[in-house]
């Protein structure tokens, strides 16, 4: 009786036993996936847009811009404001007052844009379904912005709620609108609005 054989066999399985790097792809644990290709990891947001630091960063879950809202630009005319919004629009501007106008379909949530000099100058949103630039939506916490937002967000005290703050995302680009963040005394988003400079600090609208 020879034993040969199985030795040979034994130090083959040991040789195919030492190529573990070598495994065919089918071997691929789900874990070794994920760990190589995080983009398939379920814990990792789908929508790139979410985990941007950049407010310039285009969305495709939101209509609001930086330099404006949908195919509307910061600083167009009111003929050019209610020919490009792309929904019936409601509210006078009478001569070159400051006025907000909104969509005709009633929602407390905006966006309520402001017109003054009879340009769109800035945009109101208080509610969550609409996105801001970079990622910021009502009732988001202090926290969550500054990670979104890391660059050029300064921190201020609201005018009126000791208790309240605002935070004041600077553009990165000349042109491109500000955003202002309301935190209310819970610590959370309250509104957001999106503007040029001076009608986007007003405290009180065009109040």
């Amino acid at each position: 009786m020879k034993a040969f054989p199985v030795a040979g066999l034994l130090a083959l399985s040991l040789a195919a036993c030492s190529q573990g790097p070598e495994a065919s792809p089918e071997a691929t644990s789900p874990m070794t996936e994920a760990a190589t290709n995080p983009a398939k990891d379920a814990n990792v947001a789908a929508d790139a847009d979410m985990a941007t630091a950049s407010p310039v960063d285009p969305r495709s879950d939101s209509p609001a811009r930086l330099d404006g809202f949908g195919a509307v630009d910061l600083g167009a005319s009111l003929d050019d404001v209610r020919g490009r919004f792309g929904a019936p629009l409601q509210g006078e501007v009478p001569n070159d007052e400051c006025h907000y106008i909104r969509p005709q379909k009633e929602s407390a949530e905006g966006p309520f844009l402001m017109i003054e000099g009879n340009r769109l100058v800035r945009y109101d949103v208080r509610g969550p379904a609409i996105v801001a630039p970079g990622g910021g939506r009502v009732g988001m916490s202090l926290g969550e912005l500054q990670q979104l937002y890391p660059e050029r967000a300064d921190l201020g005290p609201d005018k009126y709620d000791p208790q309240a703050q605002h935070l004041r995302v600077r553009p990165a680009q000349e042109g491109h609108g500000i955003i202002d963040f309301a935190l209310g005394a819970d610590g959370k988003v309250s509104a957001w609005r999106v503007g040029l400079p001076p009608q986007v600090d007003y405290v009180e609208g065009c109040g």
